[in-house]
């Protein structure tokens, strides 16, 4: 025997009044803290209408967010970019992909290997 859950379920009806998070930045503060944080996976999640964006616009969005200034870049490659920071030794390759839909997105942040460094 279903409970009567299962026929509200069924029915189509709202069981909860639950609200999702419109926007998720779990992200560095600036370049500086990226490359203190090391290898990394990182996202933003927002769902206001003016958000949806592609691989290569939310690379960019990303880089804004931090602060990377053109100094920060060595290559951009659209969904990939290799950041610099003067106080550090190392380089790190970003990588954007996306999370499921035009409004989640993945940054994953990865040692810079390179044989002509």
């Amino acid at each position: 025997m279903r409970s009567p859950a299962w026929k509200i379920l069924l029915s189509g009806k709202k069981i909860t009044n639950k609200k999702i998070a419109m926007a998720t930045y779990e992200i560095p503060n600036n370049v500086k803290e990226l490359f203190e944080q090391g290898e990394n996976s990182y996202r933003i999640i927002d769902y206001a209408p003016d958000m949806s964006m592609d691989n290569k616009q939310s690379m960019g969005y990303f880089l804004d967010c931090i602060g990377a200034k053109q100094d920060n870049i060595e290559e951009d490659e659209g969904t990939q970019v290799v950041l610099m920071h003067p106080d550090f030794g190392m380089k790190y390759v970003v990588d954007s992909g996306g999370l499921g839909d035009f409004f989640s997105h993945g940054f994953d942040v990865s040692l810079y290997e390179n044989d002509n460094m």
